[in-house]
């Protein structure tokens, strides 16, 4: 799995929509970096960072 994905790659990867994570990505929730006007979301750093949002639930 490529670490850094555009958002719709990261959609097709994660199940989660595009509203979201571009959502997520503008107030920082998301982890990512910005390059020109493009998201890149570090696929694996979300996926844990969800995995441990559902232990703490």
């Amino acid at each position: 799995m490529v670490p850094f994905q555009k958002i719709t790659e990261a959609c097709k990867t994660t199940g989660l929509s595009q509203y979201f994570l571009r959502q997520g990505c503008k107030n920082g929730t998301i982890p990512h970096i910005k390059s020109g006007g493009v998201y890149y979301i570090n696929v694996q750093a979300l996926v844990e960072q969800l995995g441990q949002k559902e232990q703490a639930d």
